[in-house]
């Protein structure tokens, strides 16, 4: 089995420039099972400089012109858009019927913006069977959809978030539910909170409904809640599978050696301590926008992955399991494809950056040169 897994992609150039290599290139290379879209397709303001290969700004042409991007976004409201950000600039504040009109762009743009994920969901669907883990910046619970508009009007979160309440916007997100429910079948999943079997593989998404699972909030209970419900779901299935592959977009820990993770969730803590013993490979994706390189190493019995897209210059992995695990750095940019070695977490030596970076790499030298890499390789 061979997927492809995207995470964190957060910008419309990132995941097109994606989708359009795996189409016209990729795919007419290596097979590819399906295609595991791992949260925050949405997130235009997570982008900025210092993402993607320093050492060649040509290769990173990310549009921080927010008015044209505007008009990219959302074409039809773009100007009435720019207006609103035009009047606070000059005043400083909106009066009661501004704020009223500004809600229904607000609204509109949230519904756009959800367009746009169906959309992008739908297209690699018909290009690859394809599962869909939702990240934070799809979650209903923040709709930081607000936080891109934000920064597009130059405007802070909070105000937006509350001139957005004069309007109902919370029903889009149900909306795309059902919209994307129409979907469902051979060539698309929704693993967001669920566990399926593919095979003998059981695959699994922890989706980031908030960003931390620890119990301190009503919001982190009910994302610690879903884990045990997906965690209940995923022991019912152990005996008819030979694999296990997480996707987890919620928190996590740097352990003290920053090339290590720790899960925020204490379930998914639990869980990994009851499964020694069990099934031939598992398999823990973790995304992590700190990550400028891919890791992979073994951790109590476990193959952890981490790995984040927008970091990354668009770069994403493919995992093949197998009689092994393999994975792999694929860099559309430089349509180049790098297998990753795998080290144990607990015996790998090393005392520098470069020596850590040259367990998984085989040409240390050469990621270094290209990613402008100096000390310490995470962000």
């Amino acid at each position: 089995m061979r997927q492809i897994i995207i995470s964190d992609s957060h910008t419309s150039q990132n995941i097109d420039f994606i989708y359009n290599f795996i189409r016209d290139s990729l795919l007419k290379k290596i097979k590819i099972d399906f295609i595991v879209l791992n949260g925050d397709i949405l997130g235009e303001d997570k982008a900025r400089p210092g993402y993607g290969y320093k050492y060649d700004k040509e290769m990173f042409l990310f549009n921080f012109k927010k008015n044209e991007l505007l008009q990219k976004l959302v074409p039809e409201i773009a100007q009435g858009i720019i207006k609103y950000k035009e009047i606070y600039k000059n005043n400083g504040q909106f009066s009661d019927d501004e704020q009223i009109e500004l809600a229904k762009l607000i609204k509109s743009y949230i519904q756009t913006r959800y367009d746009f994920l169906y959309s992008t969901l739908k297209k690699f669907s018909e290009l690859v069977p394809t599962l869909y883990n939702l990240g934070t910046y799809e979650s209903p619970i923040h709709y930081k959809t607000i936080n891109e508009l934000a920064f597009l009007m130059n405007l802070k979160p909070t105000l937006l978030k509350k001139i957005a309440l004069l309007e109902n916007y919370r029903f889009v997100y149900h909306d795309f539910i059902k919209k994307i429910k129409g979907l469902e079948g051979k060539k698309f999943r929704n693993i967001s909170g669920n566990a399926i079997l593919i095979k003998n593989v059981i695959l699994a998404g922890i989706p980031g409904f908030h960003d931390s699972s620890v119990p301190m909030d009503s919001q982190s209970e009910l994302q610690e809640k879903m884990t045990k419900d997906l965690l209940d779901s995923i022991k019912r299935q152990l005996t008819y599978a030979d694999h296990l592959i997480i996707y987890n977009h919620c928190d996590c820990k740097k352990m003290k050696n920053p090339f290590s993770i720790r899960p925020g969730s204490p379930l998914i803590r639990q869980f990994i301590g009851e499964m020694k013993g069990k099934l031939k490979h598992k398999i823990f994706i973790q995304s992590y926008n700190h990550w400028v390189t891919t890791h992979f190493y073994e951790r109590d019995e476990f193959n952890f992955i981490l790995n984040n897209t927008a970091v990354n210059n668009c770069i994403f992995n493919i995992v093949e399991v197998s009689n092994k695990i393999r994975c792999f750095d694929v860099d559309p940019k430089q349509n180049r494809v790098r297998e990753l070695n795998k080290y144990d977490s607990f015996t790998a030596e090393y005392t520098t950056s470069e020596q850590r970076l040259a367990l998984n790499y085989k040409n240390p030298d050469e990621i270094i040169e290209q990613r402008n890499l100096k000390g310490c390789y995470y962000m």
